[in-house]
């Protein structure tokens, strides 16, 4: 049943004469590649950090145990509900740059409160929390629109590819600063991180600005250009 399968999808492709390949990877375009370093760049400064941000609560604001796990879980928490309202917010309005510039902006705000300021850590996490989830809804569906329908499979198994390396090198990296500089050069180190993510998305803007902003549409426009494509 499943080499029956396998042919009846083959031959379906074959039908298109669109083939999926590995090598489809080369003929990637370069919008692409700057979302797999938002991608990288961005998560890279969330989960290590969450990971590492017990004890820093605990170093840096003499929280007790039990509050430095609430803290550090407030993240998710406050991404469980948000996400589904900031997803439907995003698929309502477009813009999804946009809304990934605010994302980004955000957690760089979030990260350097907690980096030089003693303010409450409840309001940088607070952010954090917002942030993450509004990048996740503007981010991963713009892989659908930049590249064909029959490597989408491809394109988002190599985009959690390189998330997970990224996530797998950077941990060590953190683990590493910590060890031998201490919190406020690690959170430097996720500042940088954040602020690679930021440049990627202003060179993605520029590049799609160039070419023809399709990305960056509102969900009207975009509707309007989809029905049009339907009608082709």
């Amino acid at each position: 049943l499943n080499q029956r399968e396998t042919q009846v999808v083959c031959d379906f492709f074959s039908s298109l004469g669109e083939v999926i390949k590995l090598t489809d990877v080369k003929d990637f375009s370069l919008s692409l590649w700057l979302i797999f370093i938002i991608c990288v760049g961005y998560y890279v400064a969330v989960f290590p950090f969450i990971g590492l941000g017990q004890v820093f609560f605990i170093e840096k604001f003499n929280f007790s145990p039990g509050e430095a796990r609430a803290i550090n879980s407030i993240v998710y928490i406050i991404s469980a509900p948000a996400s589904p309202v900031l997803g439907f917010l995003v698929d309502r309005t477009g813009k999804n740059i946009i809304w990934m510039l605010f994302a980004v902006l955000s957690t760089l705000a979030a990260h350097m409160m907690l980096a030089f300021t003693f303010w409450n850590p409840w309001i940088a996490m607070s952010l954090l929390g917002v942030s993450y989830s509004l990048l996740a809804c503007a981010l991963w569906p713009m892989v659908a629109f930049v590249v064909p329908e029959h490597q989408l499979g491809t394109a988002y198994g190599f985009m959690q590819s390189i998330q997970n390396l990224g996530l797998a090198l950077i941990s060590i990296a953190a683990g590493s600063i910590l060890d031998s500089s201490g919190y406020l050069f690690l959170e430097v180190f996720f500042c940088a991180c954040v602020s690679l993510a930021l440049i990627a998305v202003v060179m993605l803007y520029l590049v799609d600005f160039l070419r023809g902003g399709e990305l960056n549409l509102s969900a009207s426009a975009r509707g309007k250009l989809q029905k049009i494509s339907d009608a082709e």
